[in-house]
């Protein structure tokens, strides 16, 4: 802690941008200044020198909230990317693009793209295409949503810059040009969407604005964060913009991307089914932290009474995540949370209103890991809890 606070008064009088605490798999997590980050490995200059992590698993800017998605016009990838900007155009094959934070526009692959909003989505709209229900289960066709409620289904031949209409042809129908500013959005197919993954380790780019950017072969200086998209646009991006790198696919596993064994129970026979990298209630998954309300990308949603039983096979040595209940539908709720290993459990505070806990549990050789989430003293109302960066480290 005292690290921490020597360096956020330096970072007072200097240029803040490079003051970050990485995260090791050994445990390592020096604080200090950002010197440089490739191939993995991270140097950070602390008070006491400078420190090198290989295989980093996180780096986040020291005392800046993670910031909430982005909500206004701009870009969902089919790989997760989340990018406010302004679409400019395009042809049958792909966007043009201005990124928010980019000088120069990019060209997006229509495969790449999940949903284009023109404008500012509706309050209430769920941040994920899955949940949208205007998108409906199933579809093979391309979507206009527009401006007025009606959606139309065909599918998109092109794009006129010039005039800025979008050449829309709707099943049964002819083509016909639409101008941008009737258009809220627009969802493209998705029985001929690509969402590849690098085989690999890659990173996970949290921007100040919202922006939730994935990269291959990430690095940066002091200065700038560069690397490539997964649909294989080049990026370079001023460091200062940057509150979070999470490695993928790394030296640490995400507990949402495995399926555990679930018992679930709830009051009067009511369950709330466990949820991965969402709350139980299909919201971005929130805690409340010493930086504020903060929004992650990767977590459990739960609620009482729930178990998640995960086998571990003895590969990992350690579990860490924040726990908490949620600040919206968890305002005035209680919780018990527990944490067993290999049926041993890890003694937890009850959960109240405030800021979420640290979980940190050592796990070499164990086979089990079991995460419980109990009523407290108010019963189940608003104890919704959530885990967020919730990992295994190897």
């Amino acid at each position: 802690m005292g690290s921490v606070l020597i360096l956020a008064a330096l970072a007072a009088g200097q240029p803040e941008r490079s003051v970050f605490a990485a995260v090791g798999p050994g445990g390592e997590r020096p604080v200090g200044r950002l010197v440089r980050l490739g191939n993995g490995t991270v140097e950070i200059a602390t008070p006491d020198g400078a420190v090198t992590v290989a295989d980093v698993v996180s780096l986040r800017r020291v005392g800046v909230t993670r910031p909430a998605f982005p909500r206004g016009s701009g870009l969902l990838t089919t790989t997760g990317d989340r990018l406010p900007g302004t679409l400019l155009g395009g042809s049958a094959e792909a966007l043009r693009f201005q990124f928010a934070v980019a000088e120069d526009p990019w060209t997006v692959p229509l495969p790449a793209v999940s949903v284009a909003w023109l404008g500012t989505p509706p309050a209430g709209t769920p941040p994920d295409p899955d949940r949208v229900t205007w998108l409906g289960p199933n579809r093979k066709r391309d979507l206009l949503r527009l401006r007025n409620g009606d959606t139309a289904s065909g599918t998109v031949v092109g794009f006129a810059a010039d005039d800025e209409t979008i050449t829309f042809k709707s099943d049964g129908g002819q083509e016909r040009a639409v101008p941008f500013g009737t258009v809220a959005a627009v969802a493209f197919n998705p029985a001929l969407a690509v969402s590849r993954r690098p085989k690999g380790a890659y990173t996970l780019a949290v921007l100040r604005d919202g922006t939730r950017l994935h990269l291959v072969g990430a690095a940066a200086d002091e200065t700038t964060l560069r690397g490539k998209t997964l649909f294989g646009q080049a990026v370079e991006l001023p460091i200062s913009r940057v509150v979070a790198l999470d490695t993928q696919r790394g030296k640490a596993t995400e507990l949402s991307g495995l399926r555990p064994k679930a018992e679930q129970g709830g009051f009067l026979g009511v369950t709330w089914p466990w949820a991965a990298d969402r709350t139980v209630r299909g919201k971005p998954l929130s805690l409340l932290t010493a930086n504020g309300v903060e929004t992650f990308d990767h977590g459990l949603g739960t609620h009482p009474r729930t178990v998640l039983t995960y086998d571990l096979a003895g590969k990992y040595r350690r579990f860490e995540a924040l726990v908490g209940l949620d600040p919206v539908s968890g305002r005035q709720g209680r919780a018990v949370v527990r944490v067993a290993v290999d049926g041993k459990e890890v003694t937890l505070a009850d959960l109240t209103p405030g800021p979420a806990v640290s979980v940190r549990v050592e796990l070499a050789g164990a086979k089990l890991l079991t995460l419980t989430v109990e009523s407290g003293a108010a019963g189940d109302v608003q104890a919704d809890v959530n885990w967020a960066d919730a990992r295994l480290f190897e």
